[in-house]
Formats: structure tokens, C-alpha cells, sequence
């Protein structure tokens, strides 16, 4: 069984060259980047870096899997993005929850470990986290192929975003799995 782990600094390069791999047939990753994968593997490793930076969730089953996910409290530094990136972005900020929650930014495996149960494993991983902290978990799938596997682990259809002449994505939400109705909301104990 493959291990996950947390990433260290130089463990990012694998990360991104995992994530690059994963979302390369990706819909909306493709209408973000159409000029292809030095520019995915360029944006993966800028945003890998700023959530590690910002103390975020990178984890890795080196050569095999990745996830970048932000806890409740880490907030990603500015990073200006134009074009099509930046209209992305600024459609996924309109519908983003404001209640605390763990934001799954992404997770992907490489195309020799697909289908393996990794996806899973990591979804498991980091619901588990937000279950212990009583909050929610936040996503935005860019497949439904995704969102199916989001829902079979207790995510919801939130509603369908369609980028501007591109895609469709599917944002979820997960309800924290509350087994202690005493305990405080959010502390993270």
C-alpha cells in the first residue's frame, strides 16, 4: 500500500509534476492552459510552494499521488493571475463558502495509479482532518468522474459553475461528521 506523507520543500517538484500529469486531460485545466505542460507544471509548482508556504496541506505518495488543501486558518498569499486563469479564479471567489471549512484545492494521481483507490485515500485523509476540527470541506471538482468520487465520500452537489465560453466544474461541500454534539465548533482539538 502506498504511503502518504507530508511534503517537504524539496519534495515539491514531485508534487507538481504529479498534479501536472493528473489534471493534463482535465477540461478546464486545458481551458485555462491551453499552451500546454510547462505551463501546467509552472502553475503547479507556484501554488504548491505558496501552500506550503502558508502552512497549508501538501501531501505526497511520491510518484504517485498529491494533495494541496488549505485548513481554516491558512490563507494563500496574493498571486495576480490574468487571462483566463485569473477569470477562473474570480468565478470560483463569487461562489467560495464563507463558513470555516478545509478547502481541497487540488488532488490528482498519476496516470499509472489511477484507479488504484489513491484518490480515496486522500479524500479520506483530509476529511478525516475537518471531522476532527468540526468543520466543513470545500471543493471544486473539475470533472464529474470527480464529483462522483467526492460524493461517495459524503460531499454534496452544491450547484454547477460554467467558466465563461469553457467547461463545466462541479463545487461540493461536506457537512463535518459531528460525533461529539458537545464538543466546540472549530477548535481544532
Amino acid at each position: 500500500m502506498t504511503a502518504f506523507r507530508p511534503a517537504t520543500v524539496r519534495d515539491l517538484p514531485d508534487v507538481a509534476a504529479t498534479l501536472a500529469e493528473a489534471f493534463a486531460a482535465d477540461p478546464p485545466t486545458q481551458w485555462v492552459f491551453p499552451d500546454g505542460p510547462a505551463a501546467l507544471t509552472r502553475f503547479f509548482s507556484g501554488v504548491a510552494g505558496r501552500v506550503h508556504a502558508a502552512g497549508g496541506i501538501v501531501e505526497l505518495s511520491p510518484g504517485s499521488a498529491a494533495m494541496l488543501a488549505l485548513p481554516p486558518h491558512a490563507q494563500l498569499p496574493d498571486d495576480p493571475a490574468h487571462g483566463r486563469e485569473g477569470e477562473m479564479r474570480n468565478r470560483l471567489d463569487e461562489h467560495h463558502p464563507h463558513a470555516p471549512h478545509y478547502y481541497l484545492l487540488f488532488y490528482g494521481v498519476r496516470r499509472a495509479h489511477q484507479d488504484s483507490g489513491l484518490g480515496g485515500r486522500m479524500l479520506s485523509r483530509l476529511t478525516a482532518l475537518a471531522d476532527r476540527d468540526r468543520v466543513g470541506t470545500y471543493a471544486e471538482a473539475s470533472t464529474w468522474r470527480g464529483a462522483r468520487l467526492m460524493l461517495r465520500h459524503g460531499f454534496r452537489n452544491t450547484r454547477t459553475l460554467h467558466l465563461p465560453d469553457g467547461p463545466p466544474m462541479f463545487p461540493v461541500w461536506r457537512k463535518p461528521i459531528d460525533d461529539d454534539p458537545d464538543r466546540p465548533r472549530g477548535t481544532g482539538s
